[in-house]
């Protein structure tokens, strides 16, 4: 029986409109909704399946975004250690922010390539 599959997608539909002419990205905890098996079933089939799986590889908290057949809408699975589910999400966004670099990460890629480049250039 479909319980909150509708509402969601009508969210979904509504963040979409919002990230185009506000540029403002949407998630939805989707297992912290009460929703039934039916409605998790129309949910991905009215979705559909994209053609981009992203990995991040952690050792403590992995996770794996997949792209939808709707342009802009993500699911995300994060996973605890033992590569369990713990967090499931419907991400409305041109790229699943945690997957991006992040700044900080960017600033010690730099410091380490300055390191680097200067081992390289003393041994010319």
């Amino acid at each position: 029986m479909l319980m909150n599959a509708p509402y969601l997608l009508k969210e979904i539909l509504d963040a979409l409109k919002d990230l185009v002419e506000k540029g403002e990205e949407h998630t939805i905890y989707i297992n912290k909704i009460p929703i039934t098996e039916e409605d998790r079933i129309a949910i991905l089939d009215v979705l559909g399946e994209g053609q981009i799986t992203i990995r991040m590889e952690s050792t403590t908290y992995p996770v794996e975004w997949r792209e939808t057949g709707i342009s802009g809408v993500w699911i995300g699975v994060f996973f605890d250690r033992e590569k369990k589910p713990i967090l499931e999400t419907i991400e409305v966004t041109t790229f699943p922010k945690l997957a991006a670099a992040q700044k900080e990460d960017i600033l010690e890629s730099i410091r380490k390539l300055e390191e680097r480049l200067k081992a390289i250039l003393k041994d010319l």
